[in-house]
């Protein structure tokens, strides 16, 4: 097959390739078939037109030649006045309908001429037998007038009947160039339909391999990336959709290559917050401080202080472990820290007080261990013992907005603005220090890795004021 020159650019966009080839396309396809339907149409209506003329004289050849000499024939024979007869009306239509067919240029122009003519000494004649019949003419006188009118209207049929002739070879001249023409379309559409394939089939192919080199391409930098090749970078194609995906798989192979460098970074910090959050929990001197009031309590007989205190120990204790379950319910949350609060209680007794709020609808909620018995505890060790007196801890938990809401507050010392910043600032990403409030960066850093949020703990404080802190994460959390 020959070669076929494509209308294409080499670069751009592959919606505008394939509109140039669909246009393209189109045009060779519609432009000759509405030349042909334009061409068929124009002969068709030749051909009607033809058709119709010779069947409107056929209907005059009918009138002039019997309905017209019947009617005056009535007239002579006495069976009508002159004055009833339709002759008038016959001559006016055979007129008006010769008119009309003259105006259109017939292929008969000739002979309906001649027969127009013609009509108007019939007419004449029609005019002499009503004249002479007005002055009393005899039978035999008006019969010669009526044998005049029948030899124009032999002679106008005979017109007629030539015309008819001249209309009938005009459509059969029509037809025959109808057919030519009919012939010379239908070559033209084969030729251009065979055209248009093989334009197509090289279009095709100059696409396919535009497309499908590019493709090959990206698949195997794909397939790079997956190998974990994040280093790899593939090449710009020259078609545009592929060169926007190509630039933005780069793009996802640079950021893929950062967020698992993160995202690895990110692990290391949470098993050892983790593990920080555990040693903090079954931190020694806790254990020890806890074990010496048991003793000092046995010692005094405080029977009741001293089981009440155990069992708090034992709860504590159970629920940090949790089996290493890092979800639990709201309901063993506050469990893990009345054993605390109690704990803590016995042992600082008149410089603690606390109130614990929780919705009751919320008890069967999952909630992130270890996310709010390390807020009280700052506010005990950071606010309460720091304040002359002692104080007062309140943990409300509430649903608001189709979120858990966790607040802890204190009437403790509070911070001062310098101290308040540099807290905020450690929750915004710093690494803190062992002595900087490790506890409230572990519960911050885990409440964003967990319930996948950017916000975690809401920190407000006032020096000599007290401090609150608050945290709001999903409800119905689906646990990972």
């Amino acid at each position: 097959m020959a070669h076929v020159p494509l209308p294409l650019p080499t670069r751009g966009p592959v919606s505008r390739r394939l509109t140039i080839a669909f246009r393209t396309i189109m045009i060779m396809m519609l432009v000759p078939a509405v030349l042909s339907i334009a061409m068929l149409t124009s002969f068709s209506q030749l051909y009607y037109s033809f058709l119709t003329r010779a069947e409107k004289i056929n209907s005059l050849s009918v009138l002039v030649v019997d309905t017209l000499p019947t009617e005056m024939f009535s007239i002579v024979a006495g069976r009508k006045p002159f004055e009833d007869g339709q002759q008038d009306a016959l001559m006016e239509e055979v007129s008006q309908t010769l008119d009309g067919l003259i105006a259109e240029r017939p292929a008969s122009e000739l002979e309906l001429t001649v027969a127009r003519r013609t009509s108007e000494t019939m007419g004449n004649y029609i005019r002499q037998m009503g004249q002479q019949m007005a002055f009393g003419s005899s039978v035999d006188e008006d019969m010669l007038v009526l044998e005049e009118i029948r030899n124009v209207s032999s002679l106008l049929g005979d017109m007629f009947s030539d015309a008819v002739s001249a209309e009938i070879r005009a459509a059969n001249a029509t037809s025959q160039q109808l057919r030519i023409a009919l012939f010379i379309a239908v070559a033209l559409e084969v030729a251009l339909v065979a055209f248009a394939l093989a334009f197509i089939r090289a279009a095709g192919g100059a696409l396919s391999r535009a497309v499908a080199d590019p493709l090959a391409d990206l698949q195997a930098f794909a397939g790079k990336i997956a190998d974990g090749q994040l280093e790899e970078r593939t090449p710009e194609p020259d078609v545009d959709e592929l060169r926007a995906l190509s630039a933005s798989l780069n793009v996802m192979a640079g950021k893929l290559d950062g967020l698992i460098k993160e995202n690895k970074r990110e692990q290391e910090n949470l098993k050892k917050s983790e593990l920080r959050v555990l040693q903090a929990q079954v931190t020694p001197h806790f254990l020890y401080n806890t074990l010496d009031a048991i003793v000092w309590l046995a010692e005094a007989r405080k029977n009741s202080e001293v089981i009440a205190i155990t069992r708090a120990l034992s709860d504590f204790y159970r629920i940090s472990l949790s089996d290493g379950r890092d979800w639990i319910t709201v309901s063993q949350e506050e469990e893990h820290l009345r054993g605390y609060l109690t704990i803590q209680k016995i042992r600082y007794r008149d410089i603690l007080d606390y109130d614990i709020s929780i919705d009751p609808e919320l008890k069967n909620e999952m909630i992130l261990k270890l996310s709010v018995q390390p807020l009280v505890e700052n506010a005990l060790y950071h606010g309460i013992k720091n304040r002359r007196g002692g104080g007062c801890v309140t943990v409300d938990v509430e649903k608001k907005n189709g979120m858990l809401c966790v607040h802890v507050s204190d009437n403790g010392i509070g911070m001062t603005q310098e101290r308040l910043e540099n807290l905020r600032d450690m929750l915004s990403g710093k690494e803190p220090s062992a002595d900087s409030g490790f506890g409230l960066f572990s519960v911050d850093q885990r409440i964003k890795l967990y319930y996948d949020q950017a916000q975690g703990l809401k920190v407000e404080s006032a020096l000599g004021r007290g401090t609150a802190i608050s945290f709001s994460v999903p409800l119905n959390h689906q646990v990972r």
